[in-house]
């Protein structure tokens, strides 16, 4: 008798933990968490900053060269 209740007991607890395709509160539409996301905006705008000066630079050298001329 005492062996049929534990084993009554355990595959009612493994059934309670099981997971529910049915349950209202899980909601599958919630995007992940962006981690890290103000430090990668920071990288991409240091980028952007760098490909801008390194333009303006080469003009420098451009408008440089070209008096000495």
């Amino acid at each position: 008798m005492k062996q049929s209740i534990l084993a009554l007991c355990i595959v009612l607890s493994l059934g309670a933990c099981s997971p529910n395709k049915d349950d209202p509160n899980k909601d599958e539409k919630t995007p992940p968490p962006k981690l890290f996301e103000a430090q990668r905006d920071a990288l991409d705008k240091a980028k952007t900053v760098e490909g801008t000066q390194q333009k303006q630079d080469e003009e420098q050298r451009k408008a440089v060269e070209q008096q000495t001329q």
